[in-house]
């Protein structure tokens, strides 16, 4: 197996993984609102430790997420690239264009 074929066989594995996880939503501390500051909640239970495992999860999920797109070949890439900067040099000259001939056909009328 290629490289690519196993990382993509791991993100595969990953991701079943963490969309066969509990997908129910996390109940807020109520009962630690009545009592005002008797408990920190699950928000600030992990401390720094608990936000750096939040962090490098996220990190992970992107790394998934990255591994699932089809990329352009150079080629594709160069020849989108031409396209777009064609179609913007015509716009920017065609208005550019339209705003002279506007701008000399008022100034015609005021002056």
């Amino acid at each position: 197996m290629t490289k690519k074929k196993v990382r993509k066989a791991q993100s595969r594995n990953k991701t079943q993984a963490v969309t066969q996880g509990n997908d129910k939503p996390v109940k807020s501390h109520s009962s630690s609102q009545a009592s005002g500051r008797a408990d920190a909640g699950p928000a600030l239970s992990g401390g720094v430790m608990g936000w750096v495992d939040k962090v490098k999860s996220f990190l992970l999920e992107v790394r998934v997420e990255f591994d699932k797109i089809t990329w352009p070949s150079r080629k594709e890439a160069i020849a989108l690239t031409t396209a777009v900067l064609a179609i913007t040099f015509f716009f920017t000259a065609y208005l550019g264009l339209v705003d002279i001939s506007l701008t000399k056909f008022v100034s015609f009328l005021i002056y």
